[in-house]
């Protein structure tokens, strides 16, 4: 019986498919930049607080508002977000 490492290995050599090594966090493309703080901040733009406290809350409330299923559904768009990143040699294009 194979193993599991070695059954992965025989299907990537028979597809053809290069194995891309790459540590496990990129500070580059942080997932949570993608969808994760942008969600969180829209329900603040514009707002001008007065005090700390008042904005911990406003962050918090933010947070709060963030569904487990908006935050698969971003999940499940980095495969995506990766692909452009690698389409635009990691140029940054505003939108997307």
């Amino acid at each position: 019986m194979l193993s599991h490492m070695q059954a992965v290995a025989d299907l990537f050599d028979r597809w053809g498919w290069e194995v891309l090594y790459h540590p496990p966090y990129s500070p580059d493309l942080s997932p949570c930049d993608f969808d994760l703080i942008p969600k969180m901040k829209e329900p603040l733009r514009g707002i001008r607080f007065r005090t700390v406290p008042e904005i911990l809350q406003a962050v918090d409330c933010s947070i709060r508002t963030i569904t487990t299923r908006g935050a698969a559904k971003g999940i499940l768009r980095l495969p995506h977000r990766w692909q452009w990143v690698v389409h635009s040699a990691g140029d940054y294009t505003e939108g997307q």
